[in-house]
């Protein structure tokens, strides 16, 4: 059972980080520099600062490709910008 397990483990790990991959690096990026920044905040400035970063990463281009692909249901074109 530990190796269907571990198995299932595995392939789920790699299809996620496939799927992280494909996402433009420059917004990955920004959200992990947030994530590490909030961590030592309390929740009231953790939120306050999420959203303050979450509204400036909105008007990254790669952002707003994604959206618009979302919308249009299509595959975003990363600029890295």
């Amino acid at each position: 059972m530990w190796d269907f397990h571990h198995r299932l483990l595995t392939k789920t790990t790699h299809e996620l980080a496939s799927e992280i991959a494909q996402a433009s690096g420059v917004i990955i990026g920004l959200g992990k520099a947030a994530f590490y920044t909030q961590i030592d905040l309390d929740q009231p400035k953790a939120y306050a600062y999420a959203k303050e970063v979450m509204s400036m990463n909105a008007l990254a281009a790669d952002a707003q490709e994604g959206m618009t692909a979302f919308l249009e249901k299509r595959a975003p074109c990363w600029t890295a910008r």
